[in-house]
């Protein structure tokens, strides 16, 4: 089954749409229910376990007969088969072009295999040449992996800007998607790079960083993307982004067993890197290596002039069977389109749900600056994690603004009516609302 294009369709709350457009947008709606209803099924947990209410897919999804055939099948390769590396290296291309489809880079080659979206963005940060005294810019609430990974090079003379975005929340309580505008005051002609998140991983905002690459990349300036909430929820086009970089796990959207994520580069980015030595160096980065596996140190060394030469040979070959079978699922019978639409449709209802009961949403209210599937409620986290975590069975994540809950695929219409049950109830019961 290949899924239909996505219809064009505003917000369901919009009521100044036609009553055409509203039968239009209520048959689309349906149609993605009924669609998603059927998926749902594929993952047991919460399709024959009525106590659970899974609300916490952006920190991991519950595993799927899709990847547990593609496991299975691995397993079975290992115990019976007495060569099976050639199949799995074939696997392993094919997943690559899968990835590269799924996120429309240039070439397959322009992915690398990672253990995970640390690796992906250490390796491009470690290779990206400065001079002390240069700077790169992050802002104060984007994630730790990203922010660490250039702080270690304090050492070497690289000075790290944090542009600061939490005091202006405290003082608001209102957050806003940061902008090329956010971080202009931050950057000078000695400024290498910019690390961003697509999506921000605890809040939900959908950074500008196809605006934050058009007005900084003319510059020389890399952009380096954290798109691990991003790929396998929404359609993602790294060409239009215009990204130097992106790194990502596969464990999220792309429900993966931990252990595989990757590392995009794009040819114009890793023109200007020079020829980049990988930060740690294995031979499956090399493309001249002898078939004797005998190094002759007196032979020039010739990289793989993409970003396969930032791979090691014994990556995860189980995680990288699962992503050729999920990424081939989600691009060839979800849908990118209908998932993000799905997505968006979850959200929104419950948006508007609590806003009924007086529980306070964080974020932009704009969709195209959310992203389809966090929601961070602003609820004091001890006493409504209780209540939350008590007999409702819902899974959650508590972070520094409130309770964040999240959705997959899976998800449906009735976990959020279920969920704001579970909310009316805490209300009745006189927890207080933000």
């Amino acid at each position: 089954m290949v899924s239909r294009p996505l219809v064009n369709r505003t917000s369901f709350k919009d009521c100044s749409v036609s009553a055409s457009s509203s039968n239009d947008d209520s048959d689309e709606e349906k149609r993605l229910s009924e669609k998603f209803a059927v998926h749902r099924r594929l993952v047991p947990l919460v399709s024959q376990n009525e106590d659970v209410i899974f609300l916490n897919a952006a920190s991991a999804p519950p595993s799927n007969l899709i990847v547990h055939e593609a496991i299975t099948r691995y397993s079975a390769e290992a115990l019976y088969e007495p060569y099976p590396y050639t199949k799995w290296r074939k696997t392993r291309e094919e997943a690559r072009l899968l990835i590269a489809r799924c996120i429309n880079a240039e070439t397959p080659e322009t992915i690398a295999f990672t253990r995970d979206t640390t690796e992906g963005l250490g390796g491009f940060i470690r290779a990206m040449p400065f001079q002390p005294g240069d700077n790169v810019v992050v802002v104060d609430s984007e994630h730790p992996n990203q922010v660490y990974g250039w702080l270690a090079l304090r050492a070497a003379g690289l000075h790290v800007r944090q542009v600061p975005t939490i005091p202006d929340f405290e003082k608001t309580g209102q957050i806003t998607a940061i902008d090329a505008e956010t971080l202009r005051p931050y950057v000078d002609k000695h400024t290498r790079a910019v690390g961003i998140s697509s999506v921000s991983f605890d809040s939900g905002q959908l950074n500008d960083v196809a605006g934050i690459c058009a007005a900084f990349r003319p510059r020389g300036i890399h952009v380096l993307a954290d798109v691990s909430q991003h790929v396998g929820i929404a359609r993602l086009d790294v060409q239009a982004l215009g990204v130097s970089a992106a790194a990502f796990t596969l464990h999220k959207g792309l429900n993966c067993p931990t252990g595989i994520g990757a590392l995009y580069i794009s040819p114009a980015a890793f023109a200007q890197l020079g020829d980049p030595v990988p930060p740690i160096v294995n031979m499956a980065g090399v493309r001249n290596i002898r078939e004797d596996l005998v190094v002759d140190g007196g032979r020039k060394v010739e990289w793989f002039p993409d970003a396969r030469r930032f791979e090691h040979q014994n990556m995860s070959l189980v995680g990288v069977a699962a992503a050729e079978a999920f990424t081939r699922f989600y691009l060839e019978v979800l849908g990118p389109e209908d998932v993000e639409a799905h997505l968006y449709y979850l959200t929104e209802l419950l948006k508007s749900e609590c806003e009924r009961l007086g529980v306070g949403v964080l974020g932009p209210r704009e969709r195209s600056r959310c992203a389809p599937h966090i929601c961070v409620l602003d609820l004091e986290p001890g006493r409504w994690g209780v209540h939350l975590r008590g007999t409702s069975g819902v899974r959650f994540t508590v972070n520094r603004l409130g309770i964040r809950v999240s959705f997959g695929f899976f998800n449906s219409i009735d976990d959020v009516k279920r969920f704001i049950r579970v909310l009316e109830s805490g209300v009745a019961k006189g927890l207080r609302v933000q």
